[in-house]
């Protein structure tokens, strides 16, 4: 039985190229012979193609050099269509031999060059939707990992070739929030100037046209630091709730709504401090270390990884739960902490790492979420993250959005973003042609009513403004708005009741 290593960096097996070569061709010809996944990302396709072209060149100079099987071939084709067709038997069906068989001549992975997987590995954007539908992962024998298997050919990439440059100006959210933060007027200046984006292609590679995250002056973390915590009393639990979901919670609240798009931290303090929860949000947090990871360099993940853990793992002795409201990094942190580092903290954070939105919904479920709502909004479209789906906790957003809205309609389909690979010139095309899905079910159609566009991933909230000219927020955020808290001024909302 395989054994799937994943992100294991205390595996031994780990950086060993030839097990990682094995393990490249074993699972490569596995998804070559199923196909499942085809339509996920250029990944599936590539991969496909390459075997394929081998296989057909193989068979081609097999048949140059065996002229006289093509000639049986052919003879015993206009036999067969000459012959009458055979009766039928009550036994059952008659098989058909058309005479045009080869020998057994197709391309294996091994036959792919490294250069030819790089191909593959690059395509690829993480978005995971292809692990849950395999249906050979763990604990079936195949063990198939394969978004894991592609990101450890890039850990063995990077340790061989280093860090791009391009790469490390980019994947540092952190730092670059801090700093744009600083100006965000001239930042956001220079992000919508066409000379100064010419001028990003070219030095950064992110393409001229890609639409560009938002800065504030106001980020989270000042925000938090002037914060008064206003934690009002909670409803009990229904009866029969045996252990209640702790109300009290650390933040965990990532880069992206650190810098990007603080209203979204706000309004989850103020949803989860109105309905009895008590916040704290610690300063010493970093990034997860998702850029990291993607760009391949898992030592500086796992860097980050072990910062957070001794942030976060004592808040979760004390009794804490850690709720995230991104959840790709909600991903990161249940999913890959653990494997990036193997310590009983790291475990432990992960086991109570939760969604945003999965928490309030566990709270909803006990009966403790207050339906005190103030406003209420008609239609609303709500897009399911990849990694929201990829996680297996259901989709939340949606049924927290059905507690506010006459109607939500959730959109299932992937944006094609995934952190810096759409903004890279090299693959933004792609990156919209993958997300088309997504933004025609985002599009707003001529007189279609719809109060509201809701998506919990803010870098798919971009994506899907590009591509489908929606602007979204955060499911969050129309619940406080709904609370009647002052957050989302500009949406349309009615009068609860």
């Amino acid at each position: 039985m395989a054994e799937a290593i994943g992100l294991k960096l205390n595996d031994p097996r780990f950086w060993d190229p030839q097990h990682l070569r094995e393990e490249v061709d074993r699972i490569f010809d596995i998804c070559w012979s199923c196909r499942l996944c085809f339509k996920f990302c250029g990944s599936f396709p590539t991969l496909f193609d390459l075997i394929d072209a081998q296989t057909e060149r193989m068979r081609a100079d097999y048949l140059a050099a065996h002229p006289e099987v093509a000639t049986e071939a052919a003879a015993k084709r206009r036999a067969a269509e000459a012959a009458p067709a055979p009766a039928s038997h009550s036994e059952g069906e008659v098989g058909v031999t058309y005479g045009d068989e080869l020998p057994e001549l197709h391309g294996r992975s091994h036959d792919l060059t490294a250069a030819e997987i790089d191909r593959v590995v690059d395509l690829c954007f993480q978005c995971k939707l292809c692990y849950p539908n395999c249906p050979y992962t763990p604990p079936h024998e195949f063990a198939l990992d394969f978004p894991r298997l592609l990101l450890r050919w890039k850990a063995h990439r990077t340790r061989r070739q280093g860090v791009p440059l391009q790469t490390r100006l980019v994947r540092d959210t952190a730092a670059i929030g801090k700093a744009a933060s600083l100006v965000p007027g001239l930042t956001n200046s220079a992000l919508r100037t066409p000379a100064n984006r010419v001028l990003m292609e070219k030095t950064v590679g992110i393409h001229r046209d890609k639409l560009m995250p938002t800065y504030h002056r106001e980020t989270l973390p000042r925000w938090w630091r002037n914060h008064r915590p206003q934690v009002e009393p909670a409803q009990p639990a229904k009866e029969g709730i045996e252990q209640p979901t702790p109300l009290k919670v650390a933040l965990f609240s990532t880069c992206l709504i650190d810098y990007n798009d603080p209203e979204v931290g706000k309004a989850a303090v103020r949803v989860l401090e109105h309905n009895g929860v008590e916040v704290v949000r610690p300063d010493a947090q970093v990034c997860c270390g998702m850029p990291f990871l993607d760009g391949g360099d898992v030592t500086a993940a796992a860097r980050n990884v072990r910062a957070n853990v001794d942030v976060f793992a004592p808040l979760v002795e004390q009794g804490y739960e850690i709720v995230i409201p991104s959840p790709s990094c909600s991903l990161m942190v249940r999913e890959e902490f653990p494997q990036l580092v193997d310590s009983a903290p790291a475990a432990r954070l992960a086991e109570h790492a939760h969604d945003l939105d999965e928490y309030l919904y566990r709270v909803a479920r006990e009966g403790r979420l207050k339906r005190d709502f103030t406003r209420r909004f008609g239609r609303v479209q709500y897009h399911v993250p990849c990694h929201v789906r990829v996680q297996n906790i259901g989709i939340r957003g949606r049924d927290l959005l059905k507690l506010v809205a006459d109607e939500v309609e959730a959109v299932q389909e992937c944006s094609g973003h995934d952190g810096t690979w759409s903004m890279q010139t090299a693959h933004f095309q792609d990156s919209l042609r993958w997300g088309e899905k997504a933004f025609v079910g985002m599009r707003l159609n001529a007189g279609e009513p719809c109060a509201l566009a809701c998506t919990d991933c803010r870098l798919a909230a971009l994506h899907i403004e590009q591509g489908a000219g929606r602007k979204t927020v955060h499911p969050v955020v129309a619940l406080a708005h709904a609370y009647g808290f002052e957050v989302g001024a500009e949406l349309e909302s009615k009068p609860a009741g």
